[in-house]
């Protein structure tokens, strides 16, 4: 007589239901505001001002709001470039929003702003592309004060990353060239060329990263590639294709190394990761909590994985989460294999457990990268003994190592039969 351990999947749930690659921050944390819009905006700036073709975004902790005694200090200076009226629209302080510049080419005035960058010491830099130059600023208290403009001819500068060690990136679009200045006062940059480059972010010397990697992140060719720069070559790419993509806007790189970039055509955000190999993408056309209109600007303060999106009538503020997605469980005969993407680098925690609640076999636990994963079970114990016939359940828990761990977590459940024949 032989035996047979045949496995049946009798149930299947997902606790949220929902795509969890982006979450919400707690009420507790934001007070239930997590997107500002038109309303929002005339209300604080006394209609002096509405969205009007907003660009880039920079997010900051700085040093004079930083309070390392604070049980929350994660409270960030955050920029926009509302590229239409020539504004930079920014917290003043955690109350009111400020206002910079105007349309126009006055030294105070920006034309058609695109992208901008900011540091913990209040230094504030956008890309002033109608004007062709990159402007310097300085945080005073509420206020930003212009100190001038950075060495250089620049046809159609279009955006602008400081690094951990003061570097700056500048990207002509026209110019088809990315500048490279080791600090502010440089006069001589590096120029690497590229065609018709425009977003760019850029690793080096940071505080709030997981290695000593150096590197930059551009997007090319019209919109239409992002490349990874290192040592002045391009050693990874991805394009359009690979993520069924429209366009292109901004980049941003996260904690881990992932590049995130939006695509204001496709309205949403897509996640690469250091290899520039394709995880995911977040969002879609509308209104909702998981929807965006037209999103361009991108920011992400590295230490807490906090994001902020701009779009085309306001702006919307995220904590970076954790999903498993294209799950497949396929029957093994004794047991099962379970596989999917992870969409961050995770926590994840994966039991078996008999009809009765205790544990039998544990799948999975530890810290997780981004990309593939999997898991298998023999239909045995954690003793390598074979288990008899009967309903079995596993509970898999992911949770991403952010502000949001703690607050948030998704949880996959399987019941399971054995029966022996």
């Amino acid at each position: 007589m032989i035996l047979a351990v045949l496995m049946i999947v009798t149930g299947y749930f997902v606790e949220p239901p929902v795509t969890t690659t982006l979450v919400y921050p707690p009420f507790g944390h934001c007070m239930g505001i997590y997107r500002a819009g038109t309303e929002q905006l005339s209300m604080l700036l006394g209609g002096l001002v509405r969205f009007d073709d907003p660009q880039g975004l920079a997010c900051v902790k700085l040093e004079d709001w930083d309070d390392p005694g604070s049980a929350d200090d994660d409270e960030l200076a955050v920029y926009g470039v509302n590229s239409g009226s020539g504004h930079i629209i920014y917290n003043a302080n955690m109350y009111t929003l400020g206002l910079y510049g105007g349309s126009g080419s006055d030294p105070d005035e920006l034309l058609n702003p695109h992208g901008i960058a900011a540091d913990l010491s209040g230094l504030v830099l956008v890309a002033d592309t109608g004007n062709r130059r990159v402007v310097i600023l300085r945080r005073s208290g509420s206020r930003l004060i212009r100190e001038g403009v950075l060495h250089g001819e620049f046809q159609e500068p279009w955006d602008v990353a400081l690094d951990g060690a003061g570097g700056v990136y500048v990207t002509d679009r026209a110019g088809d060239a990315l500048f490279i200045y080791s600090s502010l006062s440089d006069t001589l940059p590096d120029v690497i060329e590229l065609d018709s480059p425009t977003g760019v972010d850029a690793v080096r010397g940071e505080r709030w990263f997981h290695n000593e990697e150096e590197f930059i992140i551009v997007i090319t060719d019209d919109a239409s590639s992002i490349v990874k720069v290192e040592g002045g070559e391009t050693v990874a790419e991805a394009d359009l294709a690979d993520c069924s993509g429209s366009v292109f806007n901004y980049p941003a790189i996260d904690f881990w190394g992932s590049v995130w970039v939006t695509d204001s055509i496709s309205s949403c955000v897509h996640k690469f990761n250091g290899s520039m190999d394709y995880i995911c993408s977040f969002g879609s056309e509308g209104s909702g909590d998981r929807e965006f209109y037209s999103p361009t600007g991108l920011a992400i303060w590295k230490r807490y994985g906090q994001v902020f999106i701009a779009e085309m009538e306001g702006a919307r503020y995220f904590w970076i989460g954790a999903d498993l997605i294209d799950v497949n469980i396929e029957i093994t005969g004794r047991g099962l294999k379970i596989d999917g993407i992870l969409t961050e680098y995770s926590l994840v925690d994966a039991m078996i457990s008999d009809s009765e609640g205790q544990p039998v076999f544990r799948l999975a636990e530890g810290r997780y990268p981004a990309g593939d994963w999997s898991a298998t079970w023999a239909g045995i114990t954690s003793r390598g003994v074979q288990l008899p016939g009967g309903d079995y359940s596993m509970e898999l828990i992911i949770q991403p190592v952010y502000s949001s761990k703690g607050y948030f977590s998704k949880t996959f459940t399987v019941d399971l039969t054995l029966d022996i024949q």
